[in-house]
């Protein structure tokens, strides 16, 4: 049995909260500025009754950050995935404790256009106070987590928060998220959550979320992204992680580090399918 196996015995939503609780604890006594996200955090009616996250989902401040991974390694979080190689967007990176199970930290929220810091002020200005563990959470306003988790079903292919964050929400509130999307460079993001993404054809992004709201091949994916790519060294660089395996990915698929040989085993695989796809491909046509 792994790690991983043995803290989640005790009950989920008891770690969880419990969890928020310590990494707040951290931040306060390092005065790391830190948002929580999701789960516990989320404020009354804009989630589904009776949800729970198995992980602290949490929003630094960029330039927080190395005080936040000092303060989460001092207790005995270990870093399991890397931001480079967390998501399509780079944005977050994952963290272990044997006790208090897995935290998702982020530096930026994947849909937001604008520079990280500026958008964790804009998201922490109108912040609110929510007791997680009996312990005072800053967390987003009702309009920003409206938003935040349109964006993350958007990502996600989720259409639960959706309902709850957007299709329940009056003309104003949605109004409000509309005008707190154009400030975040958001708009395209909110469109493909909503169901608007075909306003945006022309936006270098829209491929990209075309794909998370629709599916497709892996080909297809990293087309996306790299229609997205904003300059030729970020294109050049995503060349070379779509022939690379993810070694934070397998490790967290096999429960341990993996040795050499499967990590060629995995490059091999790789590099077939890839080619398979493209002969595929290239015989329907």
């Amino acid at each position: 049995m792994t790690q991983e196996a043995d803290a989640r015995t005790a009950p989920v939503a008891a770690r969880v909260h419990l969890a928020h609780a310590v990494v707040q604890k951290l931040a306060e006594d390092r005065g790391i500025d830190l948002l929580h996200l999701k789960g516990p955090a989320v404020l009354p009616g804009l989630r589904a009754e009776g949800r729970q996250s198995s992980d602290v989902d949490v929003l630094v401040r960029p330039s927080h950050l190395p005080r936040l991974v000092t303060a989460l390694e001092s207790v005995g979080f270990e870093q399991r995935t890397d931001f480079a190689t967390g998501s399509v967007f780079a944005h977050a990176a994952n963290w272990w404790h044997d006790d208090w199970g897995w935290v998702d930290v982020h530096t930026s929220w994947p849909g937001v256009g604008v520079d990280a810091e500026v958008a964790f002020d804009v998201f922490a200005r109108t912040r609110v106070q929510v007791p997680i563990a009996h312990w005072d959470c800053p967390v987003p306003d009702r309009t920003a987590q409206r938003l935040i988790l349109v964006l993350h079903a958007a990502r996600s292919g989720g259409t639960t928060d959706v309902d709850h964050a957007w299709t329940a929400a009056d003309p104003g509130e949605q109004e409000d998220v509309r005008r707190l999307a154009r400030e975040l460079d958001a708009e395209v993001a909110l469109a493909a959550g909503i169901g608007e993404l075909d306003l945006h054809r022309h936006h270098p992004t829209y491929r990209l979320w075309r794909y998370f709201t629709e599916g497709g091949s892996r080909l297809d994916e990293w087309r996306a992204r790299l229609a997205a790519a904003g300059t030729a060294r970020a294109r050049a660089e995503l060349l070379g992680a779509a022939l690379r395996v993810n070694r934070d990915h397998l490790r967290m698929e096999l429960g341990r580090p993996p040795t050499r040989e499967e990590v060629r085993a995995r490059q091999r695989l790789r590099v077939r399918r890839a080619t398979d796809e493209l002969a595929s491909r290239v015989r329907r046509r």
